[in-house]
């Protein structure tokens, strides 16, 4: 596979009209342009003929009927192969290229639109590669990144890896303030192109036709969807319900975890336990490598490790730990070897083209690969992976996905019993898995939800797992990088995603680990990894002020864990994005040109990060976005939006700032607790001024299933303030989980504040503070 070529449009024959069936033809056969016009302004475009029959596509995408009267657009075909996009007005708001908006080239096909001045370009699913994509053309095939680029690409990025380890062939095209999406439903190789320059050698550049925005496959059924805005919102609302929305994640995946490749028995685990207890630092997740397994055999315990693990997770488990081990794809081929065996009888292995079983060189040595393509090679592995859980494990980290198969070439590796070639499934491999895998945990716990986090994905993995963005390293380079790669991400459909926190390879510093948790400590998955025989960077691991600063952030995360939660449960319930760009939630503008910002991002609508992410850092420009007043709460003041400032580094705290109106929900625990009660929670109400904000509340158990059988309760909060007292008016909405006991913190000079009619009095905070002068109020 050649990452850097493309097939090149000069080399495509363009279907130069259409019948009025929408019918052409090519000197490869007959084809036909089939359209269909969903709900949410949404388009498939889809060629079928000859050698396109079927989408070999596995991502799900759900289309739902919509009705012309609701349409804000109209799409208009014509016979001359033009197509055209507009909106109710009669602006045209895309347009292909006529006689030269679909081509074919063998097996290769393309779409070509033109490309108006002054667009811009962002998703594209994981790129390495910034935020705004304009000039670019890019591949889209799952990667191992370590071994198949150098090390300079993978450790300071030069150049920069490109693909990594996702495939999402979407782009949000960005005109203005009105945005569309182009998405891609094809599995095979694909590549978008947003008007490159092309060079020769990466010695000159020169002319050629390359110019337009482009989307094609190497291979495979053509499939388009065109996605309507008009807003970023509206556009990131649209497209997450058409792949599916992320389903609710237990609360303690939304915790810390701890993790390093060297964590490997129960005595290991124990000491981890300890150290965080020792220094009053909360924690979720202990996650153990490769060597917690006997021989890197897949859904073993190494006996000398885990004498008893049933034992050792339930000991975990009473301590309010989750013990998550790594599942990777390669089963070792060894007689014997129950799991091996098992496949085999079963079928369940991948074949390469004479017909035996495919073999790659991993870690556990010889290794077949399950066939994830099929429903019995899903539902082998599905029931592997149920056995395995039964003991106690409650989510799964899936690696080596991509997939890895080491130095044996994996174009030899064939699916659906060896009748269909690599490329056909190599980007939904990593699905494939994540989705036997989801299967799996809830046959053995079908009660609880499951938390699984994988390295490699395709359209639609959101749907069974969380994405961490692969082997990183541990220098500025990949920490400024981390925001433009999860914000990407998450505009692409995969909003459970973040880096490893502090680099997985290399040494770390104390002063990269600072910045890392300061400006990583809110992204939707935290967890801090490494590398074996590496520094270890445990905060503990650190001097003591380092520690502090650690432990602060992570106390942090823990105390507005409510307000991440709230955001996945409105993300399942309508698509709403998590992290996102500024320009998400405010209009761009000459004077504040958001699109530019890849620094800055929102958690959620109401706070907003701007981190310092450079080597030595002294000050930062930070944009704060109109129309919004914002609190800093690193000097505990308010700014008026629609201006840029200056702020100067700190050691000790990080630019967030709160937007004016809203109100957070956080955490009433000890600094070092990770207990999660969304039922117990103190909400933090910023206004700044004489005015009014509501917030919509849900609570329920935060682990099982339950809250979909309406074991969830609901409130409206209503916070109205007149010059120094605040009223509160509490609505229930819903009670399926009873109760809730709140209180309620304003800024320190309100004197005076009731709910629903009764008066509230001054009571002592639970928690970290979120800014330094608060008062907390409670009816107790």
């Amino acid at each position: 596979m050649h990452f850097h070529k493309y097939p090149y449009s000069a080399n495509f024959e363009f279907a130069a009209k259409f019948d009025r069936e929408n019918a052409f033809k090519t000197k490869r056969g007959s084809y036909r342009l089939k359209v269909v016009s969903g709900a949410d302004d949404i388009y498939h475009l889809q060629i079928v003929g000859k050698g396109w029959e079927r989408n070999e596509s596995q991502a799900g995408l759900r289309l739902r009927k919509g009705s012309a009267k609701s349409a804000q657009t109209q799409l208009h075909i014509a016979r001359d192969t033009g197509i055209t996009l507009k909106n109710i007005e009669g602006d045209t708001l895309l347009s292909g290229i006529s006689q030269r908006f679909f081509g074919q080239c063998g097996e290769a096909s393309i779409f070509q639109f033109n490309r108006e001045p002054g667009s811009q370009f962002y998703g594209l699913g994981e790129k390495w590669t910034g935020f705004e994509h304009s000039g670019k053309t890019t591949k889209f095939w799952n990667t191992d990144v370590w071994g198949d680029f150098p090390a300079s690409a993978f450790i300071e990025g030069k150049p920069i890896p490109d693909p990594v380890y996702v495939s999402i062939p979407y782009l949000i095209i960005k005109r203005e303030n009105t945005y569309l999406g182009l998405l891609l439903d094809n599995p095979y190789a694909t590549f978008i192109s947003t008007g490159t320059k092309t060079s020769i050698a990466n010695q000159l550049d020169v002319a050629g036709s390359t110019g337009n925005i482009l989307l094609g496959a190497e291979q495979g059924q053509p499939n388009l969807y065109l996605i309507y805005g008009p807003s970023l919102a509206d556009v990131t609302r649209k497209v997450q319900r058409l792949i599916g929305t992320t389903p609710l994640p237990p609360a303690w995946a939304l915790g810390c975890h701890q993790c390093r490749w060297g964590y490997q028995s129960e005595s290991d685990l124990k000491d981890l336990d300890q150290n965080f207890r020792k220094h009053g630092i909360p924690v979720d997740g202990l996650w153990l490598d490769i060597d917690y397994m006997d021989h890197y055999k897949v859904f073993t315990f190494a006996k000398k490790h885990f004498p008893n693990p049933k034992k050792a997770l339930a000991h975990f488990e009473s301590q309010g730990r989750k013990v998550v081990p790594i599942f990777d794809p390669g089963i070792k081929v060894e007689k014997g070897y129950p799991v091996y065996e098992r496949g085999r009888k079963a079928r369940a292995f991948c074949e390469n083209p004479q017909g035996r079983e495919y073999v790659g060189l991993v870690w556990p040595g010889d290794s077949a690969f399950p066939d994830f393509s099929t429903v019995s090679g899903r539902n082998w592995w599905a029931k592997e992976v149920a056995d395995f859980v039964s003991a106690g494990i409650p989510g799964a980290w899936l690696d080596m996905n991509d997939p890895s198969t080491g130095p044996s070439e994996n174009e030899d590796m064939l699916f659906d019993h060896g009748t269909k070639s690599h490329s056909s499934f190599h980007n939904q491999y990593a699905l494939g898995m994540a989705m036997a895998s989801r299967q799996g945990f809830l046959k053995a716990r079908p009660k609880e939800r499951p938390f699984l986090l994988s390295r490699s994905g395709f359209t639609g993995s959101n749907r069974y797992t969380a994405i961490w963005t692969g082997d990183n390293y541990s220098n500025f380079f990949h920490l400024k990088n981390s925001i433009p790669t999860t914000l990407n991400l998450a505009l692409s459909g995969i909003p459970f995603n973040g880096p490893d926190a502090g680099g997985f390879g290399g040494n770390t510093t104390a002063e990269l680990m600072i910045a890392w948790y300061k400006a990583g400590f809110l992204f939707p998955f935290f967890r801090n990894h490494s590398i074996a025989n590496s520094r270890q960077q445990e905060p503990w691991a650190f001097d003591k002020k380092t520690m502090q600063l650690l432990r602060h952030y992570m106390q942090l995360r823990y105390r507005l864990r409510p307000y991440l939660y709230q955001l996945f449960a409105q993300h399942e319930e309508s698509g709403e994005a998590i992290l996102r760009p500024l320009f998400y939630d405010f209009p761009d503008t000459q004077e504040l040109p958001l699109g530019l910002i890849d620094d800055q991002f929102m958690v959620g609508p109401a706070i907003m990060q701007a981190p310092f992410v450079n080597e030595n850092p002294t000050t930062r420009e930070v944009v704060l976005p109109n129309p919004a007043r914002w609190y800093a709460t690193m000097d505990n003041r308010w700014y008026e939006g629609g201006q840029k400032l200056s702020f100067t580094f700190q050691a000790n705290t990080t630019p967030l700032f709160i937007r004016d109106a809203t109100i957070i929900p956080l955490a009433r625990l000890k600094p070092e607790e990770n207990v999660f009660d969304a039922a117990k929670i103190d909400f933090h109400l910023f206004l700044s001024d004489t005015g009014k904000t509501t917030l919509r509340y849900v609570f329920d158990d935060g682990a099982t299933f339950a809250y979909q059988e309406d074991k969830r309760s609901e409130i409206e909060l209503e916070a109205e303030r007149s010059k120094n007292s605040i009223q509160i008016t509490l609505k229930s909405l819903r009670s399926g989980y009873g109760n809730g006991d709140f209180t309620f913190t304003t800024s320190a000079e309100i004197e005076k504040v009731s709910v629903n009619g009764k008066a509230a009095r001054p009571c002592r905070s639970q928690g970290v503070p979120l800014i330094a002068s608060a008062k907390t109020w409670s009816l107790r």
